[in-house]
């Protein structure tokens, strides 16, 4: 079963057209993490030439190194430590100065990692300084989860917002995980259709199911009335695409207003 599972996820791959070492091949089939993602990227990298420099922090898993990478794209892989079957890669702690010229990039993708610094205002400028002026920065958080022992920050929808802001960044697109509601069941079923037409047609429903689990996610995601139902999962999380801001958010200014002179003074009456 394992063995057949496998050649069925080779032969997906083989004809789409993708490349993919054995160990990151799942998550090009896997609906949570895996092709809803991979969906989600795509849709905010659509308007970017095929050639374009990408910048990937963080590449454990391979889902985004080698995703782009068989879009197209020039990915350079950046992170704290080695991955098998990842080369070359740039070996860095992201919150000191990169090792990249200025304005290198014409996008940047920090996804789930932004919770594991402790200077991650310094990250995202350290960032902004090697993305071009028109560039992209896509991050992905996770929301309200301190159960793992790497996450230095717990993050909501808002503080996402304000920590790009004072960053020096835009906000221009948002979503939030899952959808609606994300079962595990869910990949079972979709294994297992792929595993039956794969054994009375020769072929995976993997071309449909991965085109459908990704406009799904792409969809009810952007539905912000849905969020008390996202909230229920442990995978709550969000995605948002910015761009540089000409002027950073002035937290001092803000913190000033609300709570020194005569702003004290009303709320004490």
């Amino acid at each position: 079963m394992k063995k057949k599972y496998q050649e069925i996820k080779e032969k997906y791959l083989e004809l789409q057209g993708y490349t993919v070492p054995k160990m990151y091949q799942s998550s090009f089939v896997h609906w949570g993490g895996g092709v809803d993602v991979q969906y989600i990227y795509s849709k905010f990298l659509k308007d970017l030439p095929n050639n374009s420099k990408i910048l990937v922090i963080g590449v454990m898993g391979g889902r985004d190194y080698f995703f782009l990478k068989n879009c197209g794209y020039e990915v350079t892989a950046v992170d704290i430590g080695t991955q098998p079957e990842i080369t070359p890669i740039t070996l860095c702690n992201i919150e000191e100065p990169l090792p990249f010229s200025e304005s290198s990039f014409d996008a940047v993708l920090f996804g789930e990692v932004l919770e594991h610094l402790k200077h991650d205002v310094v990250a995202l400028e350290n960032v902004k300084r090697i993305l071009k002026p028109t560039g992209k920065l896509i991050v992905s958080i996770p929301f309200y989860n301190d159960w793992e022992d790497g996450h230095m920050r717990i993050h909501s929808p808002l503080s996402g917002r304000r920590l790009l802001a004072l960053s020096g960044f835009t906000v221009v697109d948002y979503l939030e995980r899952p959808g609606v509601i994300w079962l595990n069941i869910f990949n079972w079923v979709q294994h297992g259709l792929s595993f039956l037409s794969y054994l009375l047609r020769g072929k995976s429903v993997y071309p449909l199911t991965t085109k459908l689990i990704g406009r799904f996610e792409w969809f009810w995601g952007h539905k912000i009335f849905l969020r008390p139902i996202r909230k229920l999962s442990k995978h709550f999380g969000g995605y948002y695409l910015c761009t540089k801001s000409s002027v950073a958010f002035d937290h001092i200014s803000v913190n000033k207003d609300l709570y020194t002179g005569g702003q004290i003074e009303s709320k004490t009456n």
